[in-house]
């Protein structure tokens, strides 16, 4: 079989129809994402433990949900996608998952969000597009602003704190005077992240090199040209780029290993796969929380998606992966391994209470005991509600 086809066959088997014909006494929502990764699984739970509590799922589906498979339920049905990292895939994916007239599109990163939100905006009556675990969407064009967006869509932008990477590669690693950075030139996030990086970096004094590539096979060349290019003093500092971090970062790293270069990231979870120290948002339990607060108040009539603004969620925690360190000669110091909320060692994990607590499942309330919480957030999106004023401020700042 070709790679074209098993590409096909895959994206084809992750959204089989589950009836010949739907029935009608629900809505309809297709979770979609661009890849298989620990965090989307905690968020996708909480937006389920959230149907659960509104009573849209029982007990009994959350569970087959919570394994991905979909589910024609009495009060709703959910189909899954998931595009293993690949932009064919994901293409056919999402034309799948319309295929199904789904009343929502339940979306999870940059990429997806950006196809769905191209997909749908040319509908007379389009789906929701609620979204979250995105990076830049603006620059990814999937709005222009919080409120000067496309009517159907809203949700949450995950922030990265780029800024404060540096600031701690300043204080714990002051030695270091050139970073280089690599990014994915198909990917928004990634490019939007390199020129931070870029910013931010050379604001603080350091030499910036960077890097575009079209697909893996450039990646250790394109690397290796970053380090012939810098001193001796040198360390990459990577962006949020889900392509690149699936199949690039590994190169990466490996490449940093053998030179004894540091390899910084943005996603906490990135020492798992051999980062020397991340620094990043870890609430993907809350940020699913919120999502399916959204989604249950589109779904019983209580917000109006185009008043909705698209809102931030930040959080940072420290990784540091000791047995990274060790290879590279790399010195991780008392200061920085006690703000650690995650560190690798002898090949095991150590998560902070707080860290542990975002990466919970199945922690399903009762509607009395959500209704403040809910009832709260609900609260804050009606005071963030894009308003003509509001809409006018945006635009005139746009306009600049």
């Amino acid at each position: 079989m070709s790679k074209a086809s098993s590409i096909l066959v895959t994206a084809l088997v992750l959204l089989l129809p589950f009836a010949a014909a739907q029935a009608q006494d629900g809505p309809t929502i297709a979770m979609l994402r661009f890849g298989d990764l620990a965090t989307y699984d905690v968020t996708e739970g909480a937006i389920l433990d959230v149907l659960e509590s509104y009573g849209y799922i029982s007990a009994e589906e959350n569970a087959i949900l919570h394994s991905r498979q979909d589910l024609e339920g009495e009060n709703i049905h959910i189909v899954f996608g998931s595009a293993n990292f690949n932009l064919p895939t994901a293409s056919l994916m999402l034309e799948n998952a319309l295929d199904y007239e789904p009343d929502a599109l339940v979306t999870l990163t940059t990429t997806v969000t950006q196809m769905a939100v191209n997909a749908t905006s040319d509908m007379d009556e389009p789906p929701a597009v609620l979204f979250t675990s995105v990076y830049n969407p603006y620059e990814a064009g999937i709005a222009q602003s919080p409120c000067i967006k496309p009517a159907h869509v809203t949700g949450a932008v995950s922030t990265t704190p780029y800024q404060d990477i540096l600031f701690m590669l300043l204080e714990h690693y002051p030695d270091i005077d050139t970073i280089g950075t690599l990014y994915d030139s198909s990917e928004s996030a990634g490019r939007a992240g390199a020129e931070e990086i870029k910013q931010i970096g050379e604001a603080l004094g350091f030499t910036v090199l960077d890097a575009a590539v079209a697909g893996v096979d450039e990646v250790l060349l394109a690397a290796e040209g970053l380090i012939n290019r810098s001193s001796d003093a040198f360390a990459f500092v990577m962006p949020i780029d889900l392509r690149m971090d699936a199949t690039g970062l590994p190169l990466v790293i490996n490449l940093g290993n053998e030179y004894g270069i540091p390899v910084f990231h943005p996603a906490l979870f990135s020492i798992e796969s051999g980062a020397t120290v991340s620094f990043g948002f870890y609430n993907y339990y809350a940020q699913g929380e919120n999502l399916g607060r959204m989604l249950a108040a589109h779904l019983n009539g209580d917000i109006d998606i185009a008043q909705t603004a698209i809102i931030e969620q930040s959080s940072e925690a420290i990784g540091v992966n000791l047995d990274m360190a060790a290879d590279q000669g790399i010195e991780i110091s008392q200061d920085l391994l006690q703000q650690a909320d995650a560190v690798v060692e002898g090949g095991e994990t150590t998560l902070s209470e707080q860290v542990q607590h975002e990466m919970r499942s199945g922690d399903v309330r009762a509607m009395e005991d959500r209704q403040p919480g809910d009832a709260g957030f609900l609260s804050f999106l009606a005071s963030q509600s894009c308003t003509p004023e509001r809409i006018a401020a945006e635009q005139a700042e746009l306009d600049g």
